[in-house]
């Protein structure tokens, strides 16, 4: 055999490829570095997410923070324009900001004094705001308008007409709230009722307004936060808010209670906050427990829900940004949703006093 062909047949038994055992080897290789490979991915994946959510919130808490600085006052969780005969929903607390969240063309096509369905506010019902939007949450429109995963903090509940009588403090169930336990929740009478509505605004930070009146108007600064900034809830996750294909205003800027804040479950069973009944522990528990809601319906369960697995994430009045979990004790639940605890302190509704962040 000549030199040639030596190294002609070198050559070919080189280009011989893989044998069977040798290619079974490196798929086998190639299986086990993709199963160890696509989970990290998935995990990295899932934690940009949860960056992107915890940022939105942090935007968000700016924004209030900026309008707080502004307008001496936070704005209200929903606005009303109330007639003798109708009462006619405006918008929400995401709409009043948007100025403050480099949303202000949008703002300018407001007419805040109109109606959420009325033809003026059309731009506004088929508007996105990307930081109102977190990419983990389930319920977004595909359409990819009028989207909502966030809800600010209303404490025990929102008001109500009851009997005729306006602005009646209620829990989430409609529930009348005799917080201050003595017999008579919502009676007309503002002597008699004072009491009531001085302890409600105090567990709570954003409220129900009446814009044309002042039949319901009360609303917190952040100079009005007694138990510290750090320690008290501004807004939160809710994937149940915002958007729903079912009902045609349901989006950002609708004012519907149910949809713009989340509220605590009531301590009181009945509603009477009396001596020996009141049980603090009821704020996190059955379908008012933290991600409960998550196979509710939208709109259907006002309180923080998110599908981060264990919890939701918080925006404090200070702006920072913490993951609370869904299995949180109810009485440091509701002493943290709470601005001004220290004026329960005394009575029934006595809170406890909350430091550090051990929770």
């Amino acid at each position: 055999m000549t030199r040639q062909e030596r190294i002609h047949n070198r050559i070919r038994n080189v280009r011989g490829g893989l044998s069977m055992i040798e290619l079974i080897v490196v798929m086998g290789l190639i299986a086990v570095l993709a199963a160890l490979t696509l989970p990290a991915v998935g995990k990295a994946r899932q934690a940009a997410r949860r960056t992107q959510c915890i940022n939105n919130l942090r935007n968000i808490a700016f924004g209030l923070t900026q309008y707080d600085e502004s307008k001496q006052r936070l704005p209200a969780s929903g606005y009303y324009h109330i007639d003798p005969d109708r009462t006619h929903r405006l918008h929400s607390w995401a709409v009043e900001i948007l100025p403050y969240i480099n949303q202000g063309n949008l703002f300018d096509q407001l007419s805040p004094d109109r109606p959420l369905e009325d033809p003026a506010n059309d731009a506004l019902r088929r508007a996105q705001v990307p930081v109102y939007v977190c990419s983990t949450d389930l319920s977004r429109n595909p359409e990819k308008f009028g989207d909502l995963s966030y809800a600010v903090n209303g404490g025990v509940g929102f008001t109500v007409r009851r009997s005729g009588v306006r602005d009646c403090p209620v829990d989430r169930e409609w529930t009348l709230l005799d917080l201050n336990g003595d017999g008579a929740g919502c009676t007309g009478d503002p002597d008699v009722d004072a009491l009531d509505k001085k302890l409600f605004e105090a567990m709570g930070m954003f409220f129900l307004e009446s814009r044309n009146n002042n039949v319901t108007r009360r609303h917190h600064s952040l100079g009005d936060v007694l138990d510290g900034t750090s320690q008290t809830f501004m807004l939160a996750e809710n994937v149940r808010a915002g958007f729903d294909p079912d009902t045609e205003l349901a989006n950002f800027a609708d004012s519907n209670p149910y949809r713009c804040a989340f509220y605590i479950g009531n301590p009181c069973p009945g509603g009477a906050c009396n001596e020996g009944n009141v049980d603090y522990s009821r704020c996190n528990a059955g379908e008012n427990r933290i991600n409960s809601g998550l196979q509710s319906a939208e709109g259907s369960s006002p309180i923080p829900n998110s599908f981060h697995e264990g919890g939701v994430n918080v925006a404090y009045a200070d702006g920072h940004v913490q993951f609370v979990s869904e299995q949180i004790d109810g009485a440091i639940y509701a002493a943290l949703v709470s601005p001004q605890g220290l004026r329960l302190q005394g009575l029934p509704l006595e809170q406890v006093i909350v430091s550090g962040d051990g929770f």
